[in-house]
């Protein structure tokens, strides 16, 4: 929306006020007319009155709008970023093997990103357009299968890193879970390479915490914990606010975080986060049993 019909409406107002005042000034000799004057000029007051509030409202729509522009632009780049190095890292192993089958597995895997990659920029591009809902294709996802699949695209960020394993905890006959298995991959590969560029050695694991309370039947609480870095408690939860993170620990700008804590949010899920400095970091995400 552009407001600045609204702007030029509020200075031909206050031109038109300018004008009436002096008129006022110089008419003081007939009562009848000067109160036909300041009837009309209260009303112009009253009507710049709305206008001005008129265009701050569309002035603040506007801000917000730029603001979900940004925020959108932020996670799409964000978003793109894993895939693209995974993909140039098989590249490199795949250019210096000489076993045909290992560098065909290199390949494979470069293949696998790169379609990955083509089905988010979809995603984002329907989404853009207003043609996909913001829950995604919802479905009954299988999370054991899900993290196999996650830890089998990231275990190459940890070649550098030999003392790191990656652990898919979670039992396999888990019960479904309700939710977008694209968008929800993306969570889980938000978190785990998250963990991996925060944990130099011990391990990263997908586990499943253990029913708590009697309604725990409809919820199924995953988790993602590391033997990281972790950071201190009270700035935990700065890393659920775009460009807000702690400088240390996860992305500088939030995003990873903030669309993960959306994305669970918008399937009636919660996101919870433990951490301690120099003890690892567990994220928890309770979310909705999908129903036979």
């Amino acid at each position: 929306m552009n407001p600045t019909p609204e702007l030029h409406q509020i200075k031909d107002l206050e031109e038109k006020i300018r004008r009436l005042s002096q008129e006022q000034a110089r008419t003081t000799s007939d009562p009848e007319f000067q109160h036909r004057l300041n009837t009309h000029l209260l009303a112009l007051v009253e009507q710049r009155a709305q206008e001005a509030e008129r265009y701050n409202r569309l002035l603040q729509e506007n801000l917000h709008e730029l603001q979900m522009r940004k925020e959108r632009i932020a996670t799409t780049v964000h978003d793109l970023k894993v895939p693209v190095t995974v993909s140039l890292l098989n590249m490199e192993l795949a250019e210096s093997e000489t076993d045909a089958r290992v560098r065909g597995m290199h390949l494979t895997a470069v293949r696998r990103e790169l379609e990955f990659l083509l089905d988010t920029i979809g995603n984002l591009l329907d989404l853009e357009r207003g043609s996909m809902p913001e829950t995604g294709s919802v479905q009954p996802v299988n999370l054991h299968d899900l993290a196999d699949q996650v830890i089998d695209r990231m275990r190459i960020l940890t070649r550098d890193k030999p003392e790191l394993t990656l652990v898919n905890d979670l039992p396999a006959n888990m019960p479904l879970v309700r939710c977008d298995l694209h968008r929800m991959t993306r969570v889980f590969s938000n978190l785990v390479s998250n963990s991996i560029k925060y944990t130099d050695s011990g391990s990263i694991t997908i586990g499943m915490h253990a029913a708590e309370d009697p309604d725990a039947s409809a919820r199924v609480r995953v988790f993602v914990r590391d033997t990281g870095s972790g950071i201190d408690p009270s700035r935990a939860n700065k890393l659920f606010q775009l460009f807000s993170g702690d400088e240390n620990r996860y992305d500088s700008n939030g995003v990873g975080l903030v669309f993960v804590k959306n994305t669970v949010e918008a399937y009636g899920g919660h996101v919870l986060l433990d951490s301690r400095k120099g003890e690892g970091t567990c994220v928890t995400l309770e979310l909705p049993q999908a129903r036979a």
